[in-house]
């Protein structure tokens, strides 16, 4: 029977891996954060009065099993006109959650319509607000802000919150975690989406009562405002403040260098750097309990600092095997 693995987060980062794995020997799904406020997803959010349909659109997308022009016409952004920036899919979830009521139809109902393979889920039906509070003791509301915000005040991020603060897990979420043979936290941005689902009410109490191994997969590159200079260990310790302290039960980590070309790109662009295991981390996150597997992780071949499928794959099917599930 193939491993259920399911993974958190949001942006584009898990969307690359779930497509990635969707043929491979696994049972995907995916529980994405709802707190994205710009771009598209923003303007739905705003003008609407919806759920951002961005990155569950994203994720639909990876495990759907459609005809190529289904695809590009779910993935079209608008260049011209009223609609200039705006992406199709959006549109699409926004519109059908018109015709059916909900956004939890809607989802369903593209889920058919994509003839997804896994289940794609929000981690929240409740609309809430990111907030960030900085070292320097100001806070920042929107999740698009936050990082803009930082980066201006030269500050980092100390921890996060949702306003309002009562949002509660989407109910099927909970089986898909309780079910689960392995939780992927990421790739993705770590403060605006991964942690944000650690925030919503039910999510943390209930991976804590899943018997799932807890993964890790590593960024490649830091982010900036909100993850420059940031080791993995600091990762680790994001992750544990936002929900329990030996969350991980292990940590993917990319060991191939970055090509110097791609590092002057990604500095000249934002300051980002590569993120490896440093000396010492070794010994003291294999303390902690954490399984560390290193390898080469890192993609290029699209002109971006991106992870390699195959790697991941091939480490996915090594944990398994090392591992013993009940």
């Amino acid at each position: 029977m193939n491993k259920k693995i399911t993974f958190v987060g949001g942006g584009s980062g898990i969307s690359h891996i779930l497509r990635g794995l969707k043929y491979g020997d696994y049972d995907l799904s995916a529980i994405v954060t709802m707190t994205d406020d710009g771009g598209g997803s923003g303007m739905i959010r705003s003008e609407w009065g919806l759920l951002p349909p961005g990155d569950l659109r994203n994720c639909l997308i990876a495990l759907a099993n459609t005809e190529p022009t289904m695809d590009k016409l779910i993935n079209y952004r608008y260049s011209q006109g009223p609609l200039k920036g705006q992406n199709f899919g959006n549109l699409l979830i926004a519109t059908m959650s018109e015709m059916y009521g909900s956004f939890e139809r809607a989802v369903e109902e593209i889920g058919h319509v994509l003839k997804v393979s896994g289940q794609v889920l929000p981690v929240t039906l409740d609309k809430a607000h990111l907030v960030a509070s900085f070292a320097n003791g100001d806070k920042c509301i929107g999740e698009s802000a936050i990082p803009k915000a930082a980066i201006k005040q030269n500050t980092h991020i100390d921890h996060m919150n949702l306003f309002p603060d009562n949002p509660y897990m989407f109910y099927h979420c909970e089986k898909i975690l309780l079910d689960a043979d392995v939780i992927v936290f990421g790739p993705g941005s770590l403060y605006t989406s991964i942690i944000p689902n650690l925030l919503v009410g039910g999510v943390v109490k209930t991976i804590g009562k899943s018997k799932a191994k807890k993964i890790l997969l590593m960024n490649i590159m830091t982010q900036p405002g909100e993850t420059n200079g940031y080791t993995v260990s600091d990762h680790v310790d994001a992750l544990e403040l936002h929900s329990y302290e030996g969350l991980l039960d292990a940590c993917f980590i990319n060991s191939v260098p970055v090509s110097e070309s791609l590092k002057s790109y990604y500095w000249a662009k934002n300051q980002a750097e590569p993120i490896y295991l440093t000396p010492g981390e070794r010994e003291a996150l294999t303390q902690r309990g954490i399984k560390l597997y290193l390898g080469n992780f890192l993609d290029e071949s699209k002109g971006i600092a991106r992870h390699n499928i195959s790697t991941v794959d091939r480490i996915l099917k090594t944990y398994l095997e090392e591992e013993s599930f009940s």
